[in-house]
């Protein structure tokens, strides 16, 4: 008997969402291996409780909401490794400013990380990235107002800039 059959709805689910899942979950914490495993937890934390989330309007968001978490909680025990961050920047047209790009991202907190990737990469809006990082909004706009500036100061043409912390 299939995962289908035993649970109507849930195969479409992680067809539809799983590479989009692992997609975010990398940018957060930088290595392919750990974004699958975080991911597959995550789907797996859903179909156990597929009953209740099956009748949610979303249940792709309750999904990703469940790895993104996961995924800051492992990015802030061990830092991100640059080489798979370079995959994450997939709209910057330039390689050179994907690597400038992953290797800024690496050096943030994982909050800030997350936050920046969720909303610039990923194009949610502050209220969804809040309930995927279990913060408050206004908590959510300190991770990103300090991720922008750090990111800033990094990727700045301006050598004076970066020693001026402006």
């Amino acid at each position: 008997m299939t995962v289908e059959r035993l649970r109507p709805g849930y195969e479409e689910l992680f067809r539809t969402e799983y590479a989009r899942v692992v997609g975010t979950v990398l940018s957060i914490v930088g290595d392919r291996a750990d974004a699958e495993s975080v991911t597959q937890d995550a789907f797996l934390k859903a179909l156990v409780r597929w009953g209740r989330i099956s009748r949610y309007d979303r249940p792709g968001a309750w999904v990703r909401r469940v790895a993104i978490r996961d995924a800051v909680r492992l990015a802030e025990r061990r830092p991100a490794p640059l080489d798979e961050l370079g995959a994450v920047a997939d709209p910057i047209d330039r390689v050179a400013a994907r690597l400038d790009l992953a290797r800024a991202l690496a050096t943030l907190p994982a909050r800030q990380r997350a936050a920046i990737v969720l909303q610039h990469l990923a194009g949610w809006p502050t209220a969804e990235i809040a309930g995927a990082l279990g913060c408050s909004e206004s908590t959510v706009r300190v991770h990103l107002h300090r991720g922008r500036a750090a990111l800033g100061a990094l990727l700045s043409d301006d050598p004076q800039e970066l020693h001026d912390g402006r």
